[in-house]
């Protein structure tokens, strides 16, 4: 009988990152939550890879950009982010490396999915850590044909429309920031994210606190 190794600290880890996975696949696989699986997939993608993940989602008519945080507008990402998530691929081509990070494409019937991990070429994932992110990629995809196809069969994009509200409103409130403190979209947006992830808010739903008191993020979580 061959022995179990000894658990560690380093075990620990795989297992508990293979369970993130895992429960983002699943998540991918019955979602209806369009914003909530995007968010999902920015997450585990990133973290799959090391770095942040950034992802472009054409569906229908709508065009959205999400993060771990949920849907942004793109004024929230930087010039080189929103060129590299809008830039042409070569026919066929599904992954593209360079020293500042990594660019993987999916496509199902009806989406298309892009998306960014910043910073991953230096933490130099592995072949299988590629090809699962490339899988939850596709998952995503495939989720997002799905909960457009259901909504179309009841007559309703109510998933589409909160995900584009949610972009109306971020982006009013970083309007709000940008003209209060003269900085640029991509500091006001990051200060909306930082209060969202640090009191564990929604980011739609701190910037409509924002909108509607005027105060700062910071003061309405």
């Amino acid at each position: 009988m061959t022995a179990l190794p000894p658990a560690t600290a380093a075990n620990d880890d795989s297992v508990e990152h293979a369970a993130r996975v895992t429960a983002a696949a699943r998540l991918l696989v019955c979602s209806e939550d369009l914003e909530e699986a995007l968010a999902v997939a920015a997450s585990t993608i990133g973290a799959v890879l090391g770095g942040e993940a950034v992802l472009r989602v054409t569906a229908t008519q709508h065009d959205l950009h999400a993060s771990a945080s949920g849907v942004v507008p793109p004024a929230a990402l930087s010039p080189s982010v929103r060129s590299v998530l809008s830039a042409p691929t070569a026919a066929g081509e599904a992954r593209a490396q360079d020293g500042r990070g990594i660019l993987l494409e999916s496509s199902g019937a009806r989406a298309t999915c892009r998306v960014w991990v910043g910073g991953a070429v230096t933490a130099q994932p592995g072949v299988a850590d590629c090809v699962v992110a490339e899988l939850l990629l596709h998952s995503l995809a495939h989720a997002v044909d799905r909960i457009v196809m259901v909504d179309r069969f009841r007559q309703n994009e109510a998933n589409l429309e909160r995900a584009v509200e949610s972009h109306r409103l971020v982006g009013q409130a970083m309007g709000i920031l940008i003209e209060r403190h003269r900085i640029l979209s991509e500091e006001a947006f990051e200060v909306l994210r930082r209060a969202s992830q640090d009191h564990n808010v929604k980011l739609r739903e701190v910037a409509r606190r924002v909108i509607e008191t005027g105060a700062e993020p910071d003061e309405v979580v």
